[in-house]
């Protein structure tokens, strides 16, 4: 995608989120952390996906700082890209799968509050995600790619995400969900 094309996403992304004034972290603002585990999604029908944590081998984020984010079972959408998006290179809702669960599920943690959700705030969400993206771009699953990170970014630091992490819903996934025959399921390890 060439440079105006990129610029342009971005001033679409910013004005979709409502202006924000917070502008995403660049590439090089963000520390890489470290990925490991089984990142697994069922599909169960359109739109609707269904985490898995791995019992053996679960899908962990270590940040730099130490910290650990270990998602639990819940539903996702994958990364909220406004479906006109869909048809740019690097937009797609599961194009950064890792980086899309785990600040999914830190949103989680906060409207279910479940432990350890107070130490997290929207930017540190926002930043969460961003780091976990440059750790897929540095370990080579995923190529690097400067502006579509900051693009995110700048997105999920929006006033928007802040309303919906101030005033998001628990939702749960239902209970028999897990017995349900998916269409598909999907496997993604790490080192």
């Amino acid at each position: 995608m060439n440079l105006l094309c990129r610029f342009s996403v971005c001033v679409l992304l910013i004005a979709m989120t409502g202006g924000c004034t917070t502008v995403g972290a660049t590439y090089d603002q963000l520390p890489p952390g470290e990925l490991k585990g089984k990142l697994l999604v069922r599909w169960i029908e359109p739109d609707t996906f269904l985490f898995i944590p791995d019992n053996e081998d679960p899908l962990v984020f270590t940040r730099s700082n130490g910290d650990r984010v270990m998602p639990g079972r819940m539903l996702t959408d994958g990364g909220s890209i406004p479906r006109p998006l869909w048809i740019l290179r690097s937009y797609s809702p599961w194009g950064y799968a890792p980086a899309f669960v785990v600040h999914d599920w830190l949103f989680e943690m906060k409207h279910c509050r479940l432990p350890g959700h107070e130490q997290y705030t929207h930017r540190i969400a926002a930043d969460v995600m961003g780091e976990v993206m440059k750790t897929m771009m540095i370990s080579g699953k995923v190529a690097v790619d400067k502006p579509t990170l900051w693009s995110m970014h700048a997105a999920v630091s929006s006033g928007i995400s802040g309303d919906i992490w101030k005033n998001g819903e628990c939702t749960p996934p239902p209970i028999g969900m897990d017995a349900r025959k998916p269409l598909a399921e999907y496997v993604i390890s790490f080192p």
